[in-house]
C-alpha cells in the first residue's frame, strides 16, 4: 500500500468520525429539554387574581404601550418556535384600561376603518370583555393596524383583538 492511499484512508476515516460526532451532537440537540420557555397557552384573564398579574400576564402577548390599568382577555396561542415547523398561531381578544390621554399612542401607525369595512373573518370579538365597572358608555371608533382590530374608547379603554389565519 502506498503512501497515498493511507493518508486518504486516515483522512476518510477522520472525516467520517467527526460526521458522526456532529450527527450526534445534532440528535443530542433534538433530543434535549428546549431552554426556550413556550408561550403555548389559553387563559382568560378571570383565571388571574389581579390587576397587576392580569397585566403583567398580557404584556407577554401584546405590547404595552403605555402604562396600564387593568386588563381583560382570553388569549390562545400555540407557540411553534420549539421545534415546530412554520410560525406561531393565535387568536388574542383583550381590553385594557389605560388614561384617556394616551390614545394617540395606542393608536399610533393604525389607521381609521369606515363603517362597513371589515377585516379578517378570524379576527375574535372583544366587546363581552369590556367589565361592566369600568363604565364604557361611548360606541368607540374602530382602526386597523398589522391585521389587528382596535376599537378606541374615550373612556380610555382599548379593545385589541387578532387572529391568524
Amino acid at each position: 500500500m502506498n503512501r497515498r492511499h493511507v493518508v486518504v484512508a486516515i483522512s476518510l476515516a477522520g472525516m467520517g468520525a467527526l460526521g458522526l460526532i456532529g450527527a450526534g451532537l445534532f440528535a443530542l440537540r433534538l433530543l434535549k429539554d428546549d431552554e426556550h420557555e413556550s408561550r403555548t397557552t389559553n387563559t382568560k384573564s378571570s383565571q388571574l387574581q389581579t390587576s397587576a398579574e392580569r397585566v403583567a400576564f398580557l404584556g407577554r402577548y401584546l405590547k404595552l404601550r403605555t402604562p396600564v390599568s387593568d386588563a381583560a382577555f382570553h388569549i390562545v396561542y400555540h407557540d411553534n418556535s420549539g421545534g415546530l415547523p412554520g410560525p406561531s398561531d393565535w387568536s388574542i381578544a383583550a381590553v385594557v384600561k389605560v388614561t384617556p390621554a394616551d390614545g394617540p399612542v395606542w393608536l399610533a401607525g393604525a389607521r381609521r376603518l369606515s363603517s362597513n369595512e371589515t377585516l379578517n373573518a378570524q379576527t375574535p370579538a372583544t366587546a363581552e370583555l369590556v367589565p361592566a365597572e369600568w363604565l364604557v358608555s361611548s360606541r368607540g371608533e374602530r382602526y386597523a393596524r398589522d391585521g389587528a382590530l382596535l376599537v378606541w374608547h374615550s373612556e380610555g379603554v382599548l379593545e385589541f383583538a387578532s387572529a391568524t389565519e
